[in-house]
């Protein structure tokens, strides 16, 4: 595992396909490429009026990631809107220098209070890790965080560092910490969260984007200005967390993936 540089880029929701050019300018002015993350359906929220409208601007958004990426060295991830054979999905996808536009992960738990399972459809696959100079990277969607199964399972590959994207409302503030440093510290990994803020059609949004060592220490937080942070990932922190303690694995359970088909 390479010493590598991730950051979050806490925004609002974005209304119209401009607003990410900011974000882009302040990626472009740091030092070194770096793996970016945005928040959960970043561009046009659940916007559950304007569906066709959300399509189109993150089609839009998804060319100028794609071209950012290749132009600049950068990693930029998020989930989008995504339309596949009259369904619509709530879909992770990262845009690297190399590979162009990647779809690791379709959201799997989506939020019923929020009426996502009307409109959205669940995956129908495990998160595929992605590996970026040696380290792997697992994934998870804002109410995944809730199931802890989804980040278990993902231990056959044995990820170094998970991502959670969301759009977490402040009335749940609490539960979005400690369930972000709880799946670092059973996973044995770094715990990547970028979180939305501002107003949305969840509710406000609580933001407090952050990274979290296996040990559950905090190497950055933000609270609920929009704002882009990041931090390099060291090796060791996670290397000797798992020399002391060997918990990444029961002897006594084994979990499984449901064939969805």
């Amino acid at each position: 595992m390479e010493k590598i540089a991730v950051g979050v880029c806490q925004t609002k929701v974005m209304r119209k396909v401009e607003d990410v050019q900011p974000w882009l300018q302040k990626i472009e002015d740091q030092q070194a490429p770096c793996l970016w993350i945005f928040p959960e359906l970043f561009m046009g929220g659940f916007d559950y009026k304007q569906i066709e409208r959300c399509l189109e601007m993150n089609r839009e958004a998804r060319k100028i990631f794609s071209e950012f990426a290749a132009k600049t060295g950068n990693i930029l991830g998020g989930t989008f809107w995504e339309k596949n054979q009259g369904a619509l999905y709530n879909s992770f996808e990262l845009f690297t220098p190399e590979d162009g536009r990647l779809t690791p992960y379709k959201k799997l738990h989506l939020f019923k209070p929020g009426q996502e399972d009307v409109h959205f459809q669940p995956g129908r696959n495990a998160p595929r890790l992605f590996s970026w100079k040696g380290v792997r990277i697992g994934f998870g969607i804002c109410h995944d965080l809730r199931y802890p199964e989804l980040f278990l399972y993902q231990h056959v590959f044995e990820p170094d560092l998970f991502i959670v994207t969301s759009q977490w409302p402040m009335a749940r503030i609490e539960h979005l910490q400690v369930l972000l440093k709880a799946r670092a510290v059973e996973n044995q990994c770094y715990v990547l969260g970028c979180n939305g803020t501002g107003a949305s059609e969840l509710g406000e949004l609580a933001g407090h984007s952050c990274l979290i060592t296996s040990w559950g220490r905090t190497v950055f937080s933000l609270s609920k200005e929009e704002d882009l942070k990041k931090a390099g990932l060291e090796a060791e922190v996670i290397l000797s967390d798992r020399r002391g303690f060997d918990s990444r694995r029961s002897p006594f359970f084994q979990l499984s993936w449901i064939d969805q088909d």
